[in-house]
C-alpha cells in the first residue's frame, strides 16, 4: 500500500468508520429508549451515553448518509461527506465546549470532546483525499 492509495482512500475509510459507529450507536440507544425492558436488562448503555431520542436519531441519519455515500456516491461523495461531517462535528464540539449549548440534542459535557474526536479526523481525511478535479461534482 503506497501513500497515494492511503490519500485516495482516507475519506472512504473515515466514512465507513464514522458511519458504522454512528449508525450502531444511534440504533442501540434509540432501541433502549423505546423499549424500557432493554434498558432494565442492560442499564449501563443509557447511563453512559445519556442519549435522548433526537440525538440518537441524528446519529442514525448521519450514519446512514455515510453508508449511502460509500455504497452509491463514489469517491467525490465520500470526500464531501468527510469534509461536511468533519466541519459540522468540529463546529459542534468547539461551540459546545465554549458555550455549553446543547442545541436541543441533550448534549452532555462529555459529548463536546467526542464531537471533536469525530469531526477532526473527517477534516484530515478530506484534506488527505483532496483532489480538485474529482471533488467538483458529486457524481465523479
Amino acid at each position: 500500500m503506497n501513500l497515494q492509495h492511503i490519500r485516495e482512500r482516507a475519506p472512504a475509510w473515515y466514512a465507513a468508520a464514522a458511519g458504522g459507529f454512528l449508525f450502531l450507536q444511534g440504533t442501540s440507544t434509540l432501541l433502549f429508549l423505546l423499549f424500557p425492558a432493554l434498558d432494565r436488562a442492560f442499564p449501563q448503555l443509557l447511563q453512559a451515553t445519556r442519549m435522548i431520542p433526537i440525538h440518537s436519531t441524528m446519529h442514525i441519519v448521519t450514519g446512514l448518509l455515510a453508508l449511502a455515500a460509500l455504497r452509491w456516491g463514489g469517491r467525490a461523495a465520500v470526500w464531501w461527506f468527510a469534509l461536511l461531517f468533519g466541519m459540522y462535528y468540529t463546529a459542534l464540539g468547539v461551540v459546545g465546549l465554549v458555550t455549553g449549548f446543547q442545541f436541543g440534542l441533550g448534549l452532555q459535557p462529555f459529548d463536546h470532546p467526542f464531537h471533536l474526536l469525530a469531526g477532526i479526523p473527517g477534516l484530515i481525511a478530506a484534506a488527505l483525499g483532496y483532489h480538485p478535479t474529482q471533488t467538483r461534482g458529486l457524481t465523479t
